[in-house]
């Protein structure tokens, strides 16, 4: 199999979206849009060029098991044009929903088997895309999803940081139990701050130790996930991380029970929100480098076990998507 990479770039209102096309030969395959976790991220997953590259390690994969893939630079990010800081959520929703339209009738693209890939924040992406599209994906897979709303997640996660805190190690735990001190305990932080960006039209606020949009933030948190997810017309495939603490492991099971689409759904062994598999207890503030870390086997393990079976289905008719999936 020879994989080749293509530019493939969409054309936005005063801006460029550009991306690359993951191909696994010459002709026409099956085609995943990649929908990002969030953060000023490129393409790859990385920011200004550093990280882990989790995208293009799952591009490559995908490639592997005979399904082409686009993956591209956020707006404001990579090559992309626009700015980072004043995008909200929709911005970024329209935009992926461009980069799915530009696909469909791409020559290297089968149009029966066109899927939405979303990780982490690109999972409400994918679940509000898939109703909006006029061109339905057959399926969704969402890795790492989360059911709670985007303002849980960010509660969860603060009290996550409480419980880590005074076992943090060296000068940065000094720091961060100085900071605490001084402005007090972070989730007490973060409930007033997400309470003023509410009130707050544009700007930016501070997030953890990222500066980021606040219309994006007020924006994602005023989402109704659950809603998003029964408006769903598809089938899915949802994989939740055992050691993923920023989207809960539980929220595969708990998003299957929600919707009434087939749906499969697993909770990969070891997963970590980055998509690697890690030894020992799982915490935010792992000083561990896992940039350098394949894709979860597992995670692998369930991805080429599905398309496999995909590929085995008939057509979808019409762009529909097929019928049924495996039972998780």
């Amino acid at each position: 199999m020879s994989i080749t990479e293509k530019a493939w770039n969409v054309q936005r209102p005063g801006l460029v979206i550009q991306g690359s096309l993951c191909l696994p030969a010459e002709g026409r395959f099956p085609l995943a849009l990649i929908l990002q976790g969030s953060g000023q991220v490129d393409r790859d997953g990385n920011v200004r060029g550093r990280g882990p590259s989790i995208y293009a390690k799952l591009a490559r994969a995908l490639a592997e098991f005979g399904v082409a893939s686009y993956r591209y630079d956020k707006r404001g990010a990579g090559a992309s044009g626009g700015k980072f800081l004043e995008t909200g959520y929709h911005d970024l929703v329209d935009d992926a929903q461009a980069c799915w339209e530009s696909l469909v009738t791409a020559p290297f693209c089968d149009p029966q088997r066109m899927y939405m890939i979303g990780h982490s924040e690109g999972t409400a992406m994918a679940a509000q895309l898939a109703a909006r599209v006029a061109h339905r994906p057959r399926a969704l897979v969402q890795l790492c999803p989360f059911v709670e709303g985007a303002e849980g997640m960010l509660i969860h996660q603060a009290d996550q940081i409480e419980r880590e805190l005074p076992d943090v190690p060296g000068l940065l735990g000094l720091i961060l139990r100085l900071m605490n001190r001084l402005t007090g305990p972070y989730g007490q932080s973060l409930r007033k701050m997400l309470e003023r960006v509410r009130t707050l039209e544009g700007g930016t606020v501070r997030l953890g130790s990222a500066r980021v949009s606040a219309r994006w933030l007020r924006e994602l948190i005023e989402l109704d996930v659950n809603r998003l997810y029964r408006d769903v017309p598809c089938p899915m495939l949802l994989l939740s991380g055992e050691k993923d603490l920023q989207c809960t492991p539980d929220s595969a099971g708990k998003l299957a029970d929600l919707v009434d689409v087939p749906t499969e759904h697993h909770v990969v062994p070891d997963m970590i929100h980055h998509l690697s598999a890690c030894e020992g207890p799982p915490a935010l503030f792992d000083l561990r480098d896992i940039d350098p870390l394949p894709l979860s086997p597992a995670l692998l393990a369930h991805l080429q076990q599905w398309f496999a079976r995909e590929a085995s289905d008939g057509p979808a008719p019409g762009g529909a998507p097929a019928p049924a999936l495996a039972g998780p």
